[in-house]
């Protein structure tokens, strides 16, 4: 027999039984915890690898057009100074900052090219600069193609957003700096004075640098234009915001160059300045004649300053017009929530039989000639469609080849719109978008309409009232006159003036009127 008898195993108390199972259910969480996170990292990896395949085939397709079109006659359209044809720009990365922008300018003309951060209104102006490599398509400037010239040789003058003054030069010294190192080109003269011809019978041009006369009298004359004379032997850090952009223009027009591109250049100003300088802006385009491209996100300088402009997102142009036209008649749902402040309302709607009816039952009827131009726009994209889709069906691989897009997702694409224009045409139902400027509303508390508001906030602005309030579970903005006391919680009657209502295609957000 044993000295000593072999006991049994302690049994585990409550406490450690407690202990044990916390632990296994951490370790339980934790293993859910890290599957869950290895999941969402392996669809991270496959999101990235299906956007940089589509990335590969759309720089492909682009290449693919360049090469197709390489060897095309290069002739600049007539009567345009500046001519955009189809450029893209495709990064090393394949991220396409630039798709297919197309823009005619004239001599003279004041462009601004505007929209939000990131939709490839700087590049598009380096592109033109010369600063950036055109990926495919075709730049004339003055009638000669561009593509390949070097930056000195385009004749443009670029602005920066960044004044870029040397500190340690005066005034004077900073406009001559571009100009030591510059070369004019003139005509070869004989001694009677005649221009001289080469073999070809085209002039003969020599580059020369200019004098210190002729240097002087550049930087005199644009210090005069842009009201600087009085600084000219100051140095930038005696100088206010303003003045330090009146030298960096002036050393844009002492380069007496074709086109002057600015690239936000009021935006590092306050706001009483910014308004002063778009004043001098306007006033030294009209003066020197040349033509300017000029790039902002902000709207109010684009409606302000621009002969046209040109609306970007996401490297895609969306409307190229005067501000009235872009204002009035917006393209799309982009440039009518883009342009204006505040900016158009925009609700969901549905359409029968030229009767809106709204989420939250409240209704608005349009005019015959609304419900006729809704007609007539399905009526002609059906035919633009049913035209399109034969056309593309047709295309064999080498003709694919000789566009810049996706044909198979072009072909989807229109299939679906197609389905949308005839479901109308046969129904006469849909739902699209219903637009509304502020401005183009009236708020009464006693002119009875179907449309009974609240008003959630009444933002006295002098003359008139900016009211927010909730139709089709949204909110709104209108500007109506303060001739009645509004406040916060009334309820009144609401009314838009129907010329100035606006219908947008739930599918393309295409204005249909």
């Amino acid at each position: 027999m044993p000295l000593f008898s072999k006991k049994s195993p302690a049994k585990p108390t409550p406490i450690a039984a407690q202990k044990s199972d916390a632990k296994q259910q951490r370790a339980a969480l934790n293993a859910k915890k890290k599957a869950k996170k290895q999941a969402q990292f392996q669809t991270m990896l496959d999101e990235e690898e299906e956007e940089l395949k589509k990335r590969n085939a759309n720089y492909a397709q682009v290449s693919a057009y360049q090469k197709a079109h390489e060897h095309d006659e290069k002739k600049a359209p007539a009567g345009v100074f500046v001519a955009a044809e189809h450029l893209n720009k495709i990064y090393s990365n394949r991220v396409q900052a630039v798709s297919d922008l197309s823009i005619d300018i004239k001599k003279g003309e004041f462009i601004v090219l505007v929209g939000p951060s990131g939709c490839g209104k700087s590049t598009t102006l380096r592109m033109l600069a010369g600063l950036e490599d055109i990926t495919s398509g075709d730049l004339y400037i003055d009638g000669e193609y561009a593509n390949n010239l070097a930056p000195i040789d385009r004749g443009v003058a670029m602005v920066f957003q960044s004044y870029a003054l040397y500190p340690h030069m005066s005034v004077y010294e900073n406009m001559a700096f571009g100009l030591e190192g510059l070369k004019t080109r003139e005509f070869v003269r004989d001694a009677a004075g005649n221009q001289v011809l080469d073999k070809n019978g085209k002039s003969l041009i020599k580059r020369r640098s200019l004098t210190k006369q002729e240097i002087d009298e550049r930087i005199q004359d644009a210090a005069k234009k842009l009201q600087i004379t009085e600084y000219l032997q100051r140095k930038p850090t005696q100088l206010s915001g303003g003045q330090c952009q009146r030298v960096a223009l002036g050393r844009a027009v002492v380069r007496h160059a074709k086109i002057f591109l600015l690239d936000e250049p009021l935006s590092n100003l306050d706001a009483k300045l910014r308004v002063q300088m778009r004043s001098e802006l306007i006033r030294l385009h009209e003066e020197l004649g040349n033509t300017m491209i000029y790039v902002t996100h902000d709207q109010t300088e684009a409606m302000t300053m621009a002969n046209r402009i040109m609306v970007m997102n996401k490297g895609k142009v969306q409307q190229i017009g005067t501000p009235h036209e872009v204002y009035d008649s917006p393209a799309n749902v982009f440039v009518a929530t883009f342009m204006g402040s505040p900016t158009m309302n925009i609700l969901p709607a549905h359409y029968d039989q030229g009767k809106i009816s709204f989420p939250d039952e409240k209704q608005a009827i349009l005019s015959k000639g609304q419900i006729q131009a809704t007609k007539a726009y399905f009526a002609e994209r059906k035919r633009f469609l049913d035209q399109d889709i034969a056309r593309l069906n047709h295309l064999n691989p080498e003709e694919k080849k000789t566009v810049l897009y996706s044909v198979d997702d072009l072909l989807s694409a229109e299939r679906k719109e197609l389905i949308e224009a005839e479901g109308f045409l046969a129904t006469g139902v849909a739902d699209f978008y219903f637009g509304i400027r502020p401005e183009d509303m009236a708020f009464s508390k006693s002119k009875e309409t179907s449309l009974l508001v609240k008003v959630d906030v009444a933002e006295l602005l002098g003359a008139e009232y900016s009211i927010h309030f909730q139709l089709s579970k949204k909110e709104v903005v209108a500007r109506v006159s303060a001739d009645e006391l509004i406040k916060n919680g009334d309820t009144g009657y609401l009314s838009f003036v129907k010329e100035e209502v606006h219908l947008f295609d739930k599918v393309t957000q295409k204005r249909i009127f």
